[in-house]
């Protein structure tokens, strides 16, 4: 799949320069803060870099999804379990979770890669709501209803956030490899215009597919690590919620980049992890202004994000990724003068 001029591209690419510089200050951030609320924020990002790359690929060819986290539970389930009732180690079993979420996924896009982007992801969004039912439906096998423990990956702290930024690491290579091959290029033609794709030859149906099994597998494996990490899984796991994430993830870091659901897992995981009690602070100052404001139903924090997602989305359609560049281009240009 990827040749040796590929990975010479990559090494001489302005993209593996940042890769390297993010790696190494990846790597020394825990050591440097020593908290271990921080390595558990940084092993989040991690995890969730590996799923909204996942559902990243599957937009870079032209397709939709509204439910990947069906094959992010389905991962996480199938991992746990298979370590709980088979005593395969979970080590071992974070890829046959990944795998069997590509198999899935395998199936689900036989029949439904025809489809235009957002009916298939209709379709995405259907089958996380009967993957939540089964589960439940069938809780004697799955115990999803009320959740178990999950066994132990690896030590917690900071083995776990070097083997999340490892899984990390190698998804993001991955997929920048896969989109500079002939297959990312037949992905590329799919988004654009998928009538002049079938045109100059292109089977739609065989590259949706390749896309759909491959971001499965990377969702899948986002899973697995999420309920080993957390170690606990239950149904919620497939929540609308855990399907949204991606999308906002990778529309507010850059859509269609690669750089851009990494940039978007950092911005949204730290929102959730350093924001969560902010609600108790806006309350007394939003009530006297706004008397109609409540203290019910969703959090006051989701109007920051959803505003955020709003100005990005309006003055920056290229996501954060875009105003890096820019920045890091106006520096470049100023260090040269």
């Amino acid at each position: 799949m990827f040749n040796k001029k590929q990975i010479i591209s990559l090494k001489g690419s302005r993209k593996f320069r940042f890769l390297v510089i993010a790696i190494v200050f990846s790597s020394l951030i825990p050591l440097l803060l020593n908290d271990p609320f921080m390595i558990h924020v940084l092993t989040l990002i991690a995890i969730f870099a590996v799923y909204t790359s996942s559902w990243n690929l599957l937009a870079n060819s032209g397709q939709g999804s509204l439910g990947h986290a069906a094959f992010l539970g389905i991962g996480g389930f199938t991992s746990s379990l298979l370590a709980i009732n088979l005593g395969i180690p979970p080590i071992i079993g974070i890829f046959i979770g990944a795998s069997f979420s590509a198999g899935i996924g395998f199936l689900i896009g036989l029949t439904c890669v025809r489809l235009e982007a957002w009916f298939l992801a209709m379709v995405t969004f259907g089958f996380s709501v009967i993957a939540e039912t089964l589960v439940s439906q069938f809780d004697d096998v799955t115990h999803g209803v009320m959740g178990f423990r999950t066994p132990l990956l690896m030590p917690s702290g900071l083995p776990f956030y070097y083997f999340a930024l490892l899984m990390a690491i190698i998804t993001v290579i991955i997929i920048y490899l896969l989109m500079k091959s002939k297959i990312g290029l037949a992905f590329r033609a799919l988004k654009e215009n998928s009538s002049e794709a079938r045109m100059i030859g292109i089977n739609i149906a065989k590259y949706k597919l390749y896309a759909f099994v491959i971001s499965t597998f990377f969702a899948g494996l986002a899973g697995s690590l999420y309920a080993h990490f957390l170690r606990y899984i239950n149904v919620a796991v497939f929540s609308a919620d855990n399907s949204f994430k991606p999308l906002m993830m990778a529309v507010i870091g850059g859509l269609g980049t690669i750089e851009g659901p990494v940039i978007g897992s950092i911005i949204l995981v730290s929102i959730d992890s350093f924001l969560p009690n902010i609600d108790k602070y806006l309350q007394p100052v939003m009530s006297p202004l706004f008397s109609a404001v409540s203290n019910v139903g969703p959090p006051l924090r989701l109007l920051g994000l959803g505003l955020f997602l709003l100005l990005v989305v309006i003055f920056f359609p290229k996501g954060v990724a875009s105003i890096i560049k820019r920045l890091y281009n106006y520096l470049l240009k100023q260090f040269r003068e």
